[in-house]
């Protein structure tokens, strides 16, 4: 046998075996948060689902002004699931490693199974809100039928890439400094006004509309956007800056997570 089947054996084993640690973490994590009593694990639809129809219920009393005959309730119908996506994750993800540090214990647990742990149960629970969601509010008439159903899969897809970065990022940050950690729901709530989901880029004028274009959640949403309501609504973005910074985000999010887990094991 040659040295590169050897190898190339060596690292489908050796991915198969993180693929299995890492899900067994993501029940490991379910079963600790929400339990085997009542619902139990349906509480990670539940739970988010419950959220989003209730903002939808209190902003559909609020006159949001929007043109195009878009109503908040299905404004937010489209775009609240994908505030969950970063939101919900960043506040999971804050000092994970520190909290399972006992789990490192296990010699095939690595630090960034934790992480990556934690982030694909967010994700996959924001995923499935929005596809248990979207079609009963398209039934009810609360929506309608996304004008291209592929442009906004994408746009999602981008949404869930600046999640990601974005995710990493403050984790690492919050491993490494006290204030970071403090003040992360301070930064989240800060971020709530430019992400798209509350105020459209259409109704922001320029040359502000432009700076916020700078974001690129804006450019995630906006695109997202664009898939569900068509050309009748503008969209604004600019997907190849926003593919750019998005991988940008990434590679420093890898980064400053390796820091930290260097700080944690040193500790």
């Amino acid at each position: 046998m040659s040295a590169s089947t050897t190898t190339k054996e060596t690292f489908w084993f050796q991915l198969r075996l993180q693929l299995r640690v890492i899900w067994a973490l993501m029940l490991r994590e379910t079963v600790t948060r929400f339990g085997r009593e009542g619902l139990g694990m349906l509480w990670m639809i539940a739970e988010p689902a419950l959220f989003v129809v209730g903002v939808m219920i209190i902003f559909s009393f609020v006159d949001s002004g929007y043109p195009y005959g878009i109503t908040p309730a299905e404004w937010l119908a489209v775009s609240y699931p994908t505030l969950l996506l970063w939101r919900n994750t960043t506040g999971r993800i804050t000092k994970a490693i520190e909290v399972n540090r006992a789990l490192l214990h296990h010699q095939p647990i690595r630090p960034m199974d934790i992480l990556y742990a934690r982030i694909l149960l967010e994700f996959s629970s924001g995923l499935i809100v929005f596809l248990f969601l979207f079609p009963i509010f398209i039934v009810i008439g609360i929506c309608h039928m996304p004008k291209n159903i592929l442009t906004m899969a994408l746009g999602y897809l981008l949404i869930v890439w600046f999640s990601f970065g974005f995710v990493l990022i403050m984790a690492g940050l919050a491993e490494l400094s006290e204030a970071i950690e403090k003040t992360s729901h301070i930064i989240l709530y800060l971020m709530l006004p430019f992400c798209g989901v509350f105020i459209p880029t259409f109704i922001v004028p320029e040359p502000y509309r432009g700076y916020l274009l700078y974001f690129p959640l804006i450019d995630a949403v906006d695109y997202f956007h664009h898939g569900y309501f068509g050309s009748g609504v503008p969209s604004y973005y600019h997907l190849g800056y926003s593919v750019i910074v998005l991988l940008g985000m990434t590679l420093f999010g890898l980064a400053i997570s390796g820091v930290a887990i260097k700080k944690v094991s040193i500790n």
